[in-house]
């Protein structure tokens, strides 16, 4: 291997550690033989027909975060959905599509985006009230229980009460909501990116070979 693809192979694994362990060897290995068939010498040649190792790495993590079967045993969390949803963002945003289009989607996505914060903020806001609610509540029957008032103290301690209760039965319910959100809206994002990168860079080896027997 001649040290212009030796080094261009390095960067781009750098840029690829989001991906799992045994599809980012694959794929390294399969652009490391693509380059090796091509016989490119020159750093300015590989950049023209992959582009930057940067550019091609989002190009791949894009790719690979539209496949929903790309990792049959992985577990989908909330984190790993943002992430894939950034990927393809991206990826879209590198697309040849046009300026115009990329601004459509560009402002559905925020659209998008700006119901899930605002559902999100409404529901933190309630719980907020919520927790206020309860501390004040809790702190005035300290302030009575020991007092001529203390009837109204257990008032008081019987509304700080429910408030904690109210938040802990409604506290489950939100976080699974907010996965809902995140995992409706990525694969919104992910249908999206099918559709319009086409071109596909999440390559590996077996599939190469795979290809070359057709």
């Amino acid at each position: 291997m001649t040290k212009v693809i030796d080094d261009y192979i390095a960067e781009l694994e750098q840029n690829l550690v989001d991906l799992p362990a045994k599809d980012r060897e694959d794929v390294v290995e399969f652009y490391r033989e693509f380059l090796l068939d091509g016989d490119f010498v020159r750093r300015s040649t590989i950049e023209a027909e992959l582009g930057t190792p940067k550019q091609l790495a989002i190009n791949i993590l894009a790719d690979y975060s539209t496949k929903d079967d790309s990792a049959p045993a992985k577990t989908e969390t909330p984190k790993s959905n943002l992430k894939a949803s950034w990927y393809i963002l991206l990826g879209i945003c590198a697309a040849p599509i046009g300026i115009p289009l990329i601004l459509v989607i560009l402002f559905v996505i925020f659209f998008l985006l700006a119901i899930f914060f605002g559902l999100l903020f409404a529901l933190i806001r309630f719980l907020f009230n919520f927790f206020v609610g309860g501390g004040l509540n809790f702190l005035k029957s300290l302030s009575l229980l020991f007092t001529s008032n203390w009837p109204t103290g257990y008032v008081y301690l019987g509304k700080s009460l429910i408030c904690i209760g109210v938040i802990l039965l409604l506290m489950p319910f939100i976080i699974k909501l907010g996965k809902i959100l995140i995992a409706k809206c990525t694969q919104i994002i992910r249908n999206l990116g099918k559709n319009l990168l086409k071109k596909n860079y999440f390559q590996t080896s077996s599939e190469k070979n795979t290809n070359e027997d057709k």
